[in-house]
């Protein structure tokens, strides 16, 4: 994967997470929010869904899920003895948001936000360092010759 292309990505990624995060009201308020219940209940309904998932499942796993490709893209943005970094960053970016959402009239912030999200960048960190190591070409210098 060419450097550019991985810069380019990882802005586009900051870029829309920044929108959703520091967009005034809940993403999931109003129409979108009706949708979303709609489909709870359904699921609930034919048994799809077990009782105990609902909202408060969906919105923590969103972020989970919404932090993870940054957790892959900053690890391989990232020199190699640097990729340690990745899971604090997100704890520290997370915490200036969930701050900065406490100040915003229409946004809530929660630890388990903080939680959630600092998760999602680790589980990202971790895919991330498992790919590199998967498709690293072995190192003609430590392969054993019969």
């Amino acid at each position: 994967m060419g450097r550019t292309f991985l810069w380019i990505t990882t802005c586009l990624y900051v870029a829309a997470v920044a929108f959703i995060v520091f967009w005034p009201t809940h993403v999931d308020s109003g129409e979108s929010g009706e949708t979303l219940a709609r489909i709870l209940a359904d699921g609930h309904a034919r048994g799809w869904l077990p009782g105990w998932f609902g909202y408060g499942q969906v919105e923590w796993l969103s972020n989970v899920v919404m932090f993870v490709p940054g957790g892959l893209l900053f690890t391989w943005l990232l020199r190699p003895a640097r990729t340690w970094l990745v899971p604090l960053g997100g704890l520290v970016c997370t915490l200036a948001i969930e701050t900065t959402q406490h100040f915003m009239p229409g946004r809530t912030s929660s630890p388990l936000d903080v939680l959630a999200n600092t998760l999602g960048c680790a589980i990202g960190w971790v895919l991330a360092l498992a790919l590199v190591k998967v498709t690293e070409k072995p190192n003609q210098n430590t392969e054993t010759h019969p």
